[in-house]
């Protein structure tokens, strides 16, 4: 696994971001402090002209690559776990984008808004407030539409597509057992 990191000399980290694993960053991007870019197992590829503010969190995995294009705006405290992200998209505070995922030019989630698994954002999606967009291409669920989405999402094996965990039979306590020594295991050094 290569750690290699490659980050423009226009780039600007400020002091409290955290870069670890294989990351690259593009020219004239910003990351602020407290950002947190970490790839584990996989890698990261940030390009050019890109905003990453405060506290936001961005992951890779062994499975899931991330990938975030140029002029992409990804507000305080968002997290992005293995997602492609494609240039002019803006992820507000608090937005959450899960593996897999990809979301396309001009995609807009906004603040408390969450893409998940494993689904498709086709251009100038918009996923308002507290809003979840899921499935290829992406339905919308309110908030008021919460049952309809945990339904749809059951049907996905969550847990397999992400951790690769069949959890037939399991309890939580053992799911999440497997979960936490299968991510132990998986942790270098």
């Amino acid at each position: 696994m290569t750690t290699e990191q490659i980050i423009h000399p226009t780039a600007k980290i400020r002091a409290g971001a955290m870069l670890q694993g294989s990351i690259i960053i593009g020219a004239n991007t910003f990351v602020a402090a407290g950002a947190v870019i970490a790839a584990n197992g996989g890698t990261i590829e940030i390009g050019s002209n890109t905003v990453i503010m405060e506290n936001a969190v961005i992951r890779s995995s062994a499975k899931f690559n991330c990938k975030i294009g140029n002029n992409v705006l990804i507000g305080p405290k968002a997290g992005i776990t293995g997602a492609t992200i494609a240039d002019c998209c803006f992820v507000a505070t608090n937005g959450t984008v899960f593996q897999g995922s990809v979301l396309s030019t001009g995609t807009v989630l906004a603040v408390n808004g969450i893409i998940q698994i494993d689904s498709y954002c086709p251009a100038n999606t918009f996923i308002p407030i507290n809003h979840i967009a899921f499935g290829k291409p992406a339905r919308i669920y309110s908030p008021l539409e919460m049952n309809d989405f945990h339904d749809d999402l059951g049907k996905t094996g969550f847990t397999k597509y992400v951790y690769g965990i069949d959890t037939t039979g399991l309890s939580n306590a053992e799911v999440y057992r497997q979960l936490t020594e299968k991510f132990l295991r998986s942790v270098p050094g």
